[in-house]
């Protein structure tokens, strides 16, 4: 089974004691592809030499909502700069979350700074949506990107309307909680084959029976199993499902 973990933060002060040791032992497994996705303008270069060093990573860039509050002015012209490089794919994580305490006006202002360049560029975005659903979508529609959703736990409706837009959809090991569960599975039960993606956000969400735990990328396979368990399908038919839509979603040549 061949796995590509569409939404990884080894760039993360997690992985700072072992990260060249996590990503070499990945050469190992049944993860062949990873998309390492950037949070804010501190972690640009760690996400950069991630991407140089390993033929199995590819990249974004961008400022997750959570780290606006001291974004540079010039962060625009780092991420164009940056977006020249072959293996960086995407720009984000970008979008808005409403869980923590950053001003909405200034989360608006950067997310669509963001979504214009990415336009601009003619490159996917990766959406970050915390708490913010129907304001995200409105301004998804003013820009209407192509992208990713990732790990969306929002209404149906909303996920529906991303559809529309010609969007995908990322899953990860969230489907194993049952105290939250339940607005996953439902988008999860209304998402086109041809729409999904699979992601861990590690080192975030581990499986429920790790929950305390460190996750990593191999952890993408408990997803898959989920889905295929959910969807009465088998775990091949997700994992290559989820692989061929990585690889058109993120334009990237190759098997």
């Amino acid at each position: 089974m061949k796995l590509f973990d569409s939404h990884v933060h080894y760039e993360d002060a997690q992985f700072d004691i072992d990260r060249n040791k996590r990503l070499e032992a990945l050469k190992e497994t049944e993860v062949k592809m990873i998309l390492n996705c950037c949070s804010d303008v501190e972690v640009f270069d760690t996400v950069m030499g991630i991407v140089e060093n390993y033929d199995f990573a590819y990249g974004s860039i961008g400022i997750h909502p959570h780290w606006v509050l001291g974004t540079p002015e010039n962060y625009l012209q780092r991420i164009q700069e940056l977006a020249k490089h072959p293996k960086i794919v995407a720009i984000g994580e970008m979008g808005l979350d409403y869980y923590w305490d950053e001003p909405k006006d200034l989360q608006k202002k950067i997310f669509r700074e963001q979504l214009a360049l990415a336009k601009k560029l003619d490159m996917p975005v990766i959406i970050h949506d915390r708490d913010a659903h129907e304001d995200t979508i409105e301004i998804l529609e003013e820009y209407r990107p192509k992208g990713v959703l990732h790990r969306y736990s929002g209404p149906v409706d909303i996920l529906k309307r991303a559809f529309d837009l010609g969007m995908y959809v990322s899953f990860n090991n969230d489907l194993s909680y049952p105290e939250w569960n339940a607005a996953p599975i439902a988008c999860l039960m209304e998402t086109p084959w041809d729409r999904l993606l699979i992601e861990t956000d590690c080192p975030y969400a581990a499986p429920y029976e790790r929950q305390n735990e460190r996750c990593e990328a191999t952890d993408v396979k408990n997803v898959v199993k989920l889905i295929a368990e959910l969807r009465g399908v088998s775990e091949e038919f997700v994992a290559q499902k989820a692989y061929e839509n990585a690889m058109n979603v993120y334009e990237i040549k190759g098997n």
